[in-house]
C-alpha cells in the first residue's frame, strides 16, 4: 500500500507537466535544409537557374562575333520581307492614293467573303452536342506570316554591339536599324489600319498619311539595304572563317546553309528561273544529303539544323516561280521566316560548341543560326544587286 501510495504524486506531476506543455503556443516545425521539395512546390526563376538571359545573353556567354553575325544576318537577310510588302502595295495602288476604289494590298490577301451567308444553324442542337463555334473573322489572315517587324528588332539588338569593331558595317548599320524599324512600324499601323476599316471613320485622312510614309520608306530601302549587303561582304571577305578550328559536320553545315542563302537571293531577287535556279536548287539537294552522312560531332551541327532545313527545301519544292521570278506573296514570306530560321539555328550550334546551351533568344522567333567564332566571321554573303 505504501508503494502504491508513492506513485500518486508522480502520476498527478506527469499530468501537470503534460497540461503545461499542452498550454504552449504550437509553433511549426523549422524546413530541414537536407530535404528536396516536391515537384508541385513552386520554386522562384526555376526557368532561369542562371539568371536573367536578357542580361547575360540570348544564348549564354559566348563568342561576340557570333552573336553580333547573327544579329546582323536576321536584320539584313530577314527585312527582304521589306521588297514584297513595297512590290504588293505599290502594284495595288499604282500613283494613286488609298481610296474606297483602291484599297491597299500588303502582299497577303484576306480571304474575300461568300457571296451569299449560310443559312443560320440552330440555337438548339442534339442532347449533349456542343453548339457550332462563331465563324472567325479571316480579315485577321492579312497579319500573318509577317516577319519584317521581328527581323526589325534584330537591327535595334545589334546596335549595342559595339564589339568587335566592324568598320563599315557599323557605320551602316547605324543608319540602317532606324530606318527598318520606322518601316516596320508603319507598315504594322497602316495594316491595323485597313483590317479594322478605320478608314470608314475618316475618309482615307491616315490612310494619305500613310501612304506618302511608306513611299518614302519604300523607295529608300533598295539603296539602305543594298549598302548594308555590301558592307556585310567586304568585311567578311577580309575576316574569312578559320576552318582550321572546325569538325567536318560544322563545315558540312556552314556549306549546306551557304547553297541555301544561294537559293534565297534568287529568290528574292527575282532570278528563280532557268538553269541557274535548277542548279542552285540541286546544290542544296546535295548538301542537305551530304549534311545527313556527315559524321556524329559532338557539336551535333547536323542535328540543330535538320528541322530547319527540311522547313526550308520544303518550301522551296513546293512554291511555284511566278512569271516575275520569284514566289507568290506568301510563299516569299514563309521563306523569309525559314531563312532566317536557319541562321538562328547556325547560332544554337555556335553556341552549344562554345558551351552557351543554344537558348532561343528573348523576342526572336522559335525557327532560328548565325555566324563563325572568335577571329571566325561567318562565310561571306552574297550582296543583292
Amino acid at each position: 500500500m505504501k508503494s502504491q501510495g508513492s506513485l500518486v504524486p508522480v502520476g498527478l506531476i506527469a499530468v501537470v507537466l503534460g497540461m503545461g506543455v499542452g498550454c504552449k503556443k504550437d509553433e511549426p516545425p523549422k524546413p530541414d535544409p537536407s530535404v528536396t521539395p516536391p515537384a508541385s512546390v513552386a520554386i522562384p526563376n526555376r526557368q532561369q537557374p542562371h539568371g536573367n538571359p536578357r542580361r547575360e545573353g540570348a544564348f549564354g556567354r559566348g563568342d561576340p562575333q557570333a552573336m553580333k553575325d547573327y544579329r546582323l544576318d536576321v536584320c539584313y537577310y530577314g527585312t527582304f520581307s521589306f521588297r514584297q510588302v513595297r512590290d504588293s502595295y505599290l502594284a495595288s495602288l499604282g500613283k494613286d492614293e488609298p481610296s474606297a476604289r483602291k484599297i491597299p494590298s500588303f502582299g497577303v490577301a484576306a480571304p474575300k467573303a461568300p457571296a451569299t451567308p449560310p443559312p443560320p444553324k440552330p440555337a438548339v442542337v442534339a442532347s449533349g452536342a456542343p453548339a457550332a463555334p462563331p465563324v472567325p473573322d479571316h480579315r485577321a489572315d492579312l497579319m500573318r506570316n509577317m516577319p519584317h517587324e521581328r527581323s526589325a528588332r534584330a537591327c535595334s539588338a545589334s546596335l549595342p554591339l559595339k564589339e568587335p569593331a566592324m568598320g563599315d558595317v557599323d557605320t551602316q548599320i547605324a543608319v540602317y536599324a532606324p530606318f527598318a524599324v520606322e518601316l516596320a512600324k508603319d507598315i504594322a499601323t497602316a495594316q491595323q489600319y485597313y483590317l479594322h476599316e478605320e478608314y470608314t471613320k475618316d475618309a482615307f485622312a491616315k490612310g494619305k498619311e500613310l501612304d506618302k510614309k511608306l513611299r518614302e520608306g519604300f523607295a529608300k530601302f533598295d539603296d539602305l539595304s543594298g549598302k548594308l549587303g555590301a558592307a556585310l561582304v567586304g568585311w567578311r571577305k577580309e575576316h574569312p572563317a578559320d576552318t582550321s578550328k572546325m569538325d567536318e559536320t560544322e563545315k558540312q553545315g556552314r556549306a549546306t546553309l551557304d547553297d541555301a542563302r544561294d537559293v534565297y537571293l534568287l529568290v528574292a531577287t527575282k532570278k528563280a528561273d532557268g538553269e541557274a535556279w535548277k542548279a542552285a536548287v540541286a546544290k542544296l539537294d546535295a548538301s542537305v544529303e551530304a549534311l545527313k552522312k556527315a559524321p556524329d560531332q559532338p557539336t551535333s551541327w547536323a542535328k540543330i539544323l535538320s528541322g530547319p532545313l527540311e522547313a526550308f527545301v520544303k518550301t522551296v519544292k513546293e512554291s511555284k516561280v511566278t512569271p516575275d521570278k520569284t514566289f507568290e506573296s506568301e510563299a516569299f514570306f514563309t521563306l523569309v521566316t525559314n531563312f532566317t530560321g536557319l541562321i538562328e539555328a547556325r547560332q544554337r550550334a555556335v553556341s552549344r560548341a562554345s558551351g552557351g546551351g543554344g537558348r532561343t533568344p528573348p523576342g526572336m522567333m522559335p525557327q532560328p543560326g548565325a555566324p563563325a567564332q572568335p577571329a571566325q566571321p561567318a562565310q561571306p554573303a552574297q550582296p543583292t544587286p
